[in-house]
């Protein structure tokens, strides 16, 4: 026996060590193939080991799933271990006998022996029953194991099903074999009964036995190798090389994950910027164009996945239908790299990004011409769960705006209604395509002066913050009453502010994250400018996405700030007791709430608590999570760009999130980003349409929820009377609401310190917020299917619109009823979808003539039925589609 034993060993050592070296050598080659990364991926040395052994070591990523990351650590801990078994492995052939010197008797590291080996079998099995528990077959997309490759998966864990229990095969039979001091149940306190069962008493027979199961490891170890040195695509087996690798390579060497600011665009490492653009070569490539565009760490990104489906589990594109998977993104562009490096004809000559037949599949179709669908590439919204779930840090979002910036900046390939967002960026600075005049309409009516910089201020020294207002909080109708709810919370805390006005652009966080990454730099540096100018330190925000970017972006162009969010704020004003929520005058008529989490205030900067300590502090209200929130929330859908782009494909993520916010019975769904105010609104308003939700249910924003509770008596269960509309022989002038008296305040649902609206609804709105305040000139309720921003028409509808408030007032001299299926993203009725999103708001000033867009760099030539084409500005839109304007021609149109 021990002849045979050594004379296998020997030869599946060598022919393992035949196949496993060109391996390496052959994927160390591929991934050379990439360009330069950062140079930071290489920063701080000492802290990026730490992070790699405590998320390796400790597992604390893997943990994230708590069970399936305890059987995990078991295996990994095996798999370690056994690696120094095989080695003494090799010398128990020559001498059944041998331990290791000095600890090879000492009971740690024995009882650690047996005991890993008894738990890495236990874990295994585990695993494996879970796999098979949750296996395609029964779950179908469902499952995270869709799309992985099976045989991979039950070779690694039937083999590591092998490898742990070969450990105390080996101990029983040295039990039995030993006859010194050491051979007691003291030191083999497992595998001592596994020998007493199974092994005889001979001595010849146990060294026989001895000799088998050391080459069984051995041979388990060089099967092993073999295989993965055939199959370079096998990340399954892979990463427990390269995991160790990739982890330490990730972007950020203080340990957190690659969320927050997008990576930079970069020309072999190192980023460009505007500046740039004039000495860069004609034929460079601006993004990720090829395989060879990645870097090296992209490649090794891709080598690393485990195809463990965490990422997919929690995709929201995946989730509702639509072809993106992060596991199979990676899987796609994995099997296409080491295939086009490899010579395989077909992969030399495809293009990255094509349009295929879904039937033929989305990544790399048999006999297709590209690697990725371009439905894949559009439907993600950038949440970052991806990301959040990699146990080996993969960059998902990164490699999928990379890939963005090709199809923007050098094929102008992207969404048709990405042209108006793109178009309102670049000449109004927002991407309503709104004048910028009409920035501080939020503030009228408020009753104390909102101090603006360069009117009332001279710098942003004199007061504690900026109120970074935002393009939403300026413009879009819901967004301003969160943004006069702040003020009026900071007024009434004595909070000093100020704001920018005129002079605030859009942060360009929608540009960048579609692509564009020139317009968001442009944008970004007009702001810094501002900032510097103004001498700006602290800045609060109350959209998610503006307070990413400048707490996370901007530092890259030479700015320090200090950035909160407005729920940060708000929340440490009520600790500090500056802020006092009162209870409701009807206590028993208790107010359920449920809290949505902006993926760019949690996911993305990790901040979950200060919103809900705000909730949980308002009395008179119960506070419900949904199945889905914090670190594992739902996106809203509108992130990445994805507010304003049409879903054709699959069921709408808004409309999934809201169902899910909808079941927990809540009365209101809290949300701290317009963004996602406009989504979850949207989607509770579609589902009382089809009676899946309650008339009652009503969407707010966090600050809406304090500013009710702080105002005495002003809660969700107080509505009040509706008073008689004001008789014809007093009108309101136009702009100009009714003085509030005390007759006013029975107003239907009206506040306390409401305005006298001039004619009340009959019916509040489905989904309206009992605590939403009008602004100084807000519109009346639009028309069936119209935008959200259409004007009112003449007549007051029997109900105002889907996401209106109790407290909204209509204009005192409506304007002329807006034309049916007006919006800036309505297409053809024939073409149209079942339910469409429309968020583009009509123009501030009634009647206003302004001056027409110029053209953008970004324009698309397409046939005019095709085209996704801005309106002329100021022009009323013709019904079903946009006609662009002929002329004047940008500088940089096509």
């Amino acid at each position: 026996m021990q002849i045979f034993a050594l004379a296998a060993s020997l030869a599946l050592t060598l022919a393992a060590l035949f196949v496993l070296v060109p391996a390496v050598r052959s994927m160390l080659r591929v991934i050379r193939t990439g360009g330069p990364a950062s140079p930071s991926r290489i920063d701080d040395p000492v802290a990026r080991t730490v992070t790699m052994l405590k998320e390796t070591v400790l597992h604390t990523r893997m943990l994230q799933w708590t069970w399936v990351g305890v059987m995990h650590w078991f295996v990994f801990a095996a798999f370690l271990f056994l690696s120094t078994a095989v080695v003494g492995a090799y010398v128990q052939l020559f001498d059944p006998e041998w331990a290791w010197p000095i600890v090879g008797h000492w009971y740690p590291f024995e009882w650690f022996s047996e005991f890993i080996g008894a738990l890495s079998t236990i874990g295994i099995i585990w695993l494996i029953v879970h796999r098979q528990k949750h296996h395609p077959r029964s779950e179908g997309r469902r499952s995270r194991f869709f799309g992985s490759t099976f045989w991979q998966a039950y070779f690694v864990e039937y083999l590591a099903l092998l490898e742990g229990a070969a450990i105390l095969f080996i101990r029983g039979a040295e039990f039995h074999l030993a006859d010194h001091e050491s051979a007691t149940r003291a030191h083999f306190p497992l595998a001592s009964w596994l020998g007493d069962a199974l092994y005889p008493a001979s001595q010849a027979t146990n060294e026989n036995l001895v000799h088998f199961v050391a080459f069984f490891k051995i041979a388990l170890a060089m099967v092993w190798l073999i295989v993965i040195g055939r199959n370079l695509t096998m990340g399954i087996a892979w990463h427990r090389f390269t995991a160790w690798f990739n982890i330490w390579f990730k972007r950020e060497s203080s340990g957190r994950t690659a969320l927050g600011a997008v990576k930079p665009l970069a020309v072999d490492g190192k980023a460009v910027t505007l500046d740039d653009i004039d000495d860069l070569r004609e034929d460079v490539a601006l993004g990720v164009g090829a395989i060879e565009d990645f870097s090296w760490k992209s490649l090794l990104d891709f080598t690393t996945c485990t195809e463990c489906g965490r990422c997919q589990s929690q995709c929201p594109a995946w989730h509702t239908e639509k072809p993106l998977s992060p596991k199979l993104l990676m899987k796609g562009l994995r099997e296409h790299t080491y295939l086009k490096a490899a010579g395989q004809a077909g992969h030399a000559r495809r293009a990255l990004i094509g349009k295929g037949d879904a039937d033929e599949g989305f990544y790399n179709p048999d006999g297709g011409d590209f690697v990725i669908d371009g439905d894949v590439l559009w439907s993600c919204t950038t949440c970052g769960a991806c990301v959040e779930q990699c146990p080996v840090d993969i960059e998902h979002v990164d490699h999928i705006v990379d890939m963005r910036r090709y199809q923007v900046l050098i094929e102008s390939h992207f969404p048709a209604e990405l042209n108006q967002l793109f178009k309102g960026l670049e000449t109004r600075g927002n991407p309503w395509n709104m004048t910028p005049s009409a920035r501080m309409d939020w503030a009228k009516g408020l009753p104390f002066e909102v101090k603006e910089i360069g009117k009332d201020l001279e710098s942003l020294e004199s007061v504690d913050w900026l109120f970074w207002v935002g393009c939403a909080g300026a413009y879009e109708d819901r967004a301003r009453k969160t943004t006069r709810a702040v003020a009026e919370l900071l007024h009434m805390a004595g909070v000093s502010f100020g704001v920018l006005g005129n002079r605030e652009t859009c942060t360009g966080d929608s540009a960048r994250r579609a692509g564009n990454e020139f317009v968001y730099q442009a944008l970004a540096q007009e702001n810094v400018e501002t900032f510097k100018e103004f001498k700006v330190k602290k800045v609060v925000a109350t959209c998610a996405h503006c307070f990413n970017t400048l707490k996370n972006e901007y530092k890259a162009f030479g700015i320090e700030l200090e950035v909160v969010h407005h729920t940060q704020l708000l929340n440490r004003l009520v600790r500090e007791g500056r802020l006092t929520p009162v209870a409701p005058e009807d206590s028993a008529n208790k107010r359920s709430i449920t809290y949505h989490d902006p993926c760019y205030l949690g996911r993305h900067n990790q901040v979950y608590s200060p919103p809900r300590e705000l909730l949980q502090a308002l009395p008179g209200a119960s506070y419900v999570e949904m199945e889905r929130n914090s670190e594992r929330s739902f996106c809203c859908g509108a992130g990445g760009a994805r507010m304003w782009m049409e879903e054709s494909l699959g069921e709408r993520i808004n409309l999934n999130r809201s169902t899910e916010a909808v079941g927990t019975g809540a009365d209101q769904i809290v949300v701290g980003c317009p963004f996602c105010r406009v989504m979850i609104s949207d989607g509770v308003t579609a589902l009382q349409a089809k009676s899946e939700a309650r008339d009652e249910v009503e969407v707010l924003d966090v600050a809406q929820m304090l500013l009710a509770s702080v105002k005495a008596g002003e809660t969700a269960t107080e509505a009040e009377k509706v008073p008689e509309a004001p008789t014809a022989a007093a009108p309101a002038a136009p702009g100009t609401a009714a003085p509030a008296g005390p007759e006013s305040s029975g107003a239907a649902g009206a506040s306390l310190f409401d305005e006298e609206p001039a004619e009340p609804p009959t019916r509040p709105t489905s989904g309206a917020s009992l605590f939403d305040e009008p602004s100084a000139e807000p519109t009346a309720p639009a028309t069936t299917s119209s935008s959200l921003f259409d004007e009112a028409p003449t007549q007051s509808p029997t109900r105002p619109t889907s996401g209106a408030s109790l407290f909204d007032e209509p204009t005192a001299e409506p304007t002329a009823p807006a034309t049916t299926s007006s919006s800036l993203f309505d297409i053809p009725a024939d073409e149209a979808p079942v339910h469409t999103t429309i968020r583009t708001p009509e123009p501030a000033a009634e009647g206003a003539a302004e001056p027409t867009p110029p053209g953008s760099l970004f324009d698309v030539e397409e046939e005019p039925a095709a085209r996704g084409a801005h309106p002329t500005a100021g022009a009323e839109p013709s019904p079903g589609r946009h006609t662009a304007p002929e002329e004047p021609k940008g500088l940089f149109d096509r």
